[in-house]
């Protein structure tokens, strides 16, 4: 009789554990569920809390993870029982805070990461496992570095996005199932909100979580314009109408609920399980990409149908407004980009780069490349300094490097360059100067540091003429004469145009462009004022004649010493270079970049200048497009500092209002403000 009362109350206990009995996955409800149960009761008997059972999954599942490297059945299928032991305990955390009561921030984020920790585990054994086999129908040629590429790909297009609107369609169908204390449906506004509202003392920890957070809302919220017209017609409605949108999204969304869970843990691990103990790793990949895909686009298609539908026929607010369209030339454009570094590598012999030397030196060259590039940034801060003149003084020069590093990571991943990062540096500049002044200090350093580029270009022109001007061809040596005269005439504009301001001007100029210039032309009419004020406040500035030229020279500086990193980075793969052969190389590699400016992150269009500039030299391509790939490594290092680096705030007494704005520019694009619109 206690046996059955036993049973009784474990088949209770795991049905109060379930979000609710539409999302529940059949698998997890006959194995999953009943052992995370019994191991959750284990675990509470013994005194454990719910965090140090996430933290045991996480280990259990990243060393099961660690032993898929070895070509060894027996050692993979052990590897294959940890990580379902992990997947096991991550279901008994959850059934253990739900009958413990114990929950928080830390334990929301914990397990978060658990399945991330356990991929990365195994998606590195996969890729050193297969980086040497060959390359099926490629006469012999190993996968090489191309099976990182292929899993990075796959994992954040693939994996991460799957689950990620995988959990953004279940968490809505709960919330018509369960109204929103049933449901993790979070919107990018309320997540600004609640972190804005929260002082950065005592509370860093969770408005770092609620920033990421709110990225990957954000994510989900611009893939589904559809279902966030509902919710906006739905908070709008009556009690009566929400009970009928509420019966017929719920109809609706049954029919594929199951089919979305396809795109979670279960049927993808079980897939990787079954393809590694077959011998045929590979093929995760292009099931994950392609079928998950496929299955993914599905999902999506239908669930904006669903929320089409019943925005219509209940004729909510806004059911006869259309979704705002989305931007999608910079997708367009980065995507050709990264074809263009595909093609690139394609018709690149890779094999000839000793591959082991550089990640077993990489705690070497990597943290010289980072320093080189602090000293970049710190000579940029003086520049910007340079440029505020007094008003510098009230600024913390530290507060003022983490602006510049912070900006210049916006515009990387930008698809304008030189756009995103300002209104960013005026918000943050702003409590200390005004907004005028900061406006005027933004833009000023935007100038002039544009005005650096035709420098460079000229000086990289000259050096080539200098350097390769009798052992090219009559083209290239055209074409760097063509250069140079146009970095001639671009600083004398500049140096000519720039006494009276150049923000009217260059907008003056740019609304003449046939077809291209009425934009430009209706922001000078509204904000002509501004435009004035601001050019104004930028001629004061060329009247300060020590300030300016010191500027002007430390910015030049700045540019002479980014091809340094370029020096290293082929020293290190063993090719016999000049310091100025890497100043024509980066030279043209910017040139081209910026003419490309429409690209993020300059993505295949840096990697063709520097290819093409040391076509001229004696460097193979294999090092050229080596060395590309390498500095991206340091970029990347510096654009994740410079989102962190949002989040550490200064000693004005106005963090909070600072912060509102910050989750603003970041999470809540749809209309640009008065700076934006100023740019």
């Amino acid at each position: 009789m206690a046996i059955r009362e036993s049973i009784l109350r474990m088949r209770k206990d795991i049905k109060s554990a379930y979000k609710s009995e539409d999302t529940e996955e059949f698998f997890d409800r006959i194995f999953t569920k009943p052992l995370g149960y019994l191991w959750a009761r284990f675990f509470i008997h013994i005194g454990w809390t719910p965090n140090m059972v996430t933290i045991l999954s996480m280990g259990i599942g990243f060393v099961g993870g660690l032993l898929f490297y070895p070509e060894n059945f027996l050692i993979n299928l052990i590897g294959v029982l940890l990580v379902v032991w992990a997947n096991i305990l991550d279901s008994t955390d959850g059934q253990m805070a739900r009958l413990t009561g114990i929950k928080s921030t830390l334990g929301r984020i914990l397990d978060a990461l658990s399945t991330s920790v356990w991929y990365v585990a195994i998606y590195v054994s996969l890729c050193l496992r297969l980086m040497n086999d060959p390359i099926a129908f490629m006469g012999g040629r190993t996968w090489s570095g191309w099976i990182w590429v292929i899993a990075v790909v796959c994992a954040i297009f693939g994996h991460e996005r799957q689950c990620m609107m995988a959990d953004y369609f279940r968490n809505a169908h709960l919330f018509f199932l369960k109204n929103k204390h049933g449901s993790e449906l979070d919107s990018t506004r309320e997540i600004a909100r609640l972190r804005a509202s929260l002082p950065w003392k005592g509370a860093r920890f969770q408005k770092t979580y609620l920033f990421f957070y709110g990225i990957y809302t954000y994510i989900q919220e611009l893939t589904t314009p559809n279902f966030q017209r509902l919710m906006a017609g739905f908070q709008q409605a009556d009690a009566s109408i929400k009970e009928r949108v509420r019966q017929e999204y719920l109809e609706k969304s049954r029919k594929y609920i199951q089919l979305t869970n396809i795109l979670t843990f279960n049927a993808r691990a079980y897939t990787l399980f079954a393809c590694l103990l077959l011998g045929v790793p590979i093929l995760i990949f292009p099931i994950e990409l392609i079928l998950f895909g496929l299955l993914q686009g599905y999902m999506i298609r239908n669930y904006e149908r669903i929320a089409a539908e019943t925005l219509e026929n209940n004729r909510l607010s806004g059911y006869d407004t259309p979704p705002a369209k989305r931007k999608r030339y910079p997708v367009f454009f980065f995507a050709i980009g990264v074809l263009g570094v595909i093609l690139l590598l394609a018709k690149t012999d890779l094999n000839s780069i000793d591959w082991k030397s550089i990640l077993s030196t990489i705690y070497i060259w990597l943290p010289a490349l980072i320093a080189l590039w602090a000293v970049i940034y710190l000579l940029h801060s003086a520049a910007y300094a340079s440029i505020m003149g007094k008003d510098s003084k009230k600024i913390p020069f530290f507060q003022l490097f983490k602006v510049v590093i912070s900006g210049f990571a916006i515009n990387h991943v930008t698809p304008v360059g030189m756009v995103g990062g300002e209104p960013y540096r005026i918000m943050e500049l702003k409590p200390y100067i005004g907004t005028e002044k900061a406006t005027a200090a933004t833009l000023t350093f935007t100038i002039m540091h544009t005005f650096s580029h035709f420098m460079y270009w000229l000086t990289g022109a000259i050096v080539f003429l200098f350097m390769y001007f009798f052992s090219v061809g009559a083209f290239p040596a055209i074409i760097a004469i063509i250069i140079a005269l146009l970095g001639i005439f671009l600083c004398a504009m500049f140096l000519k145009s720039g006494k009276n301001g150049l923000a009217l001007y260059t907008l003056t100029l740019l609304s003449r462009i046939p077809l291209l210039g009425k934009p430009f032309a209706r922001l000078i009419e509204n904000k002509r004022e501004t435009l004035e004020s601001i050019d104004r406040e930028m001629s004061l500035f060329r009247v300060r004649k020590r300030d300016f030229f010191a500027t002007t020279i430390i910015e030049f500086l700045t540019r002479m010493l980014e091809p340094v990193e370029f020096y290293i980075i082929f020293r290190l793969l063993g090719v016999d270079i000049s310091y100025f052969a890497c100043v024509v190389a980066l030279a043209c590699a910017s040139l081209l970049g910026n003419l490309m400016f429409f690209v993020p992150m300059q993505v295949g269009s840096r990697e063709a200048g520097l290819a093409l500039a040391l076509s001229w030299s004696s460097v193979a391509s294999p090092f050229g497009v080596t060395a590309s790939l390498l500095a991206r490594l340091r970029e990347i290092f510096y654009i994740a500092l410079g989102v962190i680096a949002m989040l550490i705030k200064g000693s004005t007494g106005t963090a909070k209002e600072t912060d509102a704005k910050t989750d603003a520019a970041v999470c809540e694009s749809e209309t640009p403000s008065e700076t934006e619109e100023a740019q």
